[in-house]
């Protein structure tokens, strides 16, 4: 098959691409610079200049395609996260460049639009076991982005497009900037898991993100799916975790009050209890995850930065 993947350099966008190489697909990924030119050449796929937000470069680039996997994003660095305006190159990839990318592949005739979406959108469920289908969602203006790209895949659906959205725990892995980012504050004793500590955080490993994207591009159905470890940990057992993978005997976690106070009323998110299930998606496609929570997860992130690098 032939797909074209946007954000192929990102943390699941990297796994996501070796998986279709390995598996015989032609991959073909936007590039915006020379330097992603050699990763992505490195990874297997061929770049494709184009921008999401200048359709007509996109429609060029989309065009041919099967397949359209909209794995790109603008994360921003921890120490900035907190600012508000820090995201906004993010919303627009969510909202502006789903849409254009939603119009090019239409045009383009691919029959599968496949979107990431993230669980933190869901209220607090408590202890309840929640998921897309039953889940209240409360994304709030901090979060209001993804909804907006997820009706973009709804309405690909809607033209008769088969539209995914596979709603994404929190990636770690040893690849993952976010996870080396974590394991450094907690070696300085502190770890960024405000709320209660009976409260639920769902994550996934982020090759199992990427292992449920290739079975969802085979075999999900259109619709929307939470993909995430089997027993989301609540935070005190994953600051445990984190402690652990650090050498420490525990971290600190600040409050919510203090959480609020540098990052504004947008944090509120960040201290949910989000106890969310994968069956659903399981059930669809037959995906299990490799790592079952993040307990296992960190001792293994430990352990492969304790390996000697090559």
């Amino acid at each position: 098959m032939d797909v074209f993947v946007t954000g192929a350099t990102g943390v699941l966008g990297r796994p996501v691409v070796r998986l279709l190489v390995a598996e015989g697909h032609r991959v073909r990924a936007l590039a915006r610079s020379t330097s992603n030119d050699q990763l992505l050449a490195r990874l297997g796929a061929q770049p494709v200049r184009g921008d999401l937000f200048d359709p007509t470069s996109l429609a060029a680039a989309v065009a041919g395609s099967g397949a359209v996997l909209h794995l790109a994003t603008r994360i921003p660095p921890r120490g900035k996260a907190a600012n508000p305006g820090a995201w906004a190159e993010n919303n627009r990839i969510r909202a502006e460049g789903t849409r254009n990318l939603v119009d090019a592949t239409l045009a383009a005739g691919a029959s599968t639009l496949l979107y990431p979406g993230i669980c933190f959108i869901y209220g607090d469920g408590g202890d309840a076991w929640i998921d897309a289908e039953a889940a209240t969602v409360d994304a709030g203006p901090a979060l209001a982005s993804t909804l907006a790209a997820e009706e973009e895949v709804g309405r690909f659906t809607g033209a008769g497009g088969r539209g995914i959205v596979l709603r994404m725990g929190y990636f770690y892995g040893p690849e993952a900037e976010s996870s080396l980012d974590t394991l450094a504050l907690a070696r300085r004793g502190a770890a960024v898991l405000a709320g209660p500590g009976d409260a639920f955080y769902p994550s996934v490993w982020v090759d199992d993100a990427a292992a449920a994207v290739l079975n969802a591009l085979h075999s999900a159905p259109s619709g929307t799916y939470d993909v995430v470890d089997d027993e989301p940990l609540a935070r005190r057992e994953l600051a445990r975790a984190v402690a652990d993978a650090a050498g420490r005997p525990f971290v600190l976690r600040p409050p919510m009050w203090l959480l609020k106070l540098v990052g504004g009323a947008q944090t509120e998110f960040m201290g949910r209890s989000q106890r969310v299930s994968n069956r659903r998606f399981k059930a669809a496609t037959g995906w299990a995850p490799t790592v079952p929570d993040a307990r296992e997860g960190w001792h293994r992130i430990a352990a492969a930065l304790r390996q000697p690098q090559s």
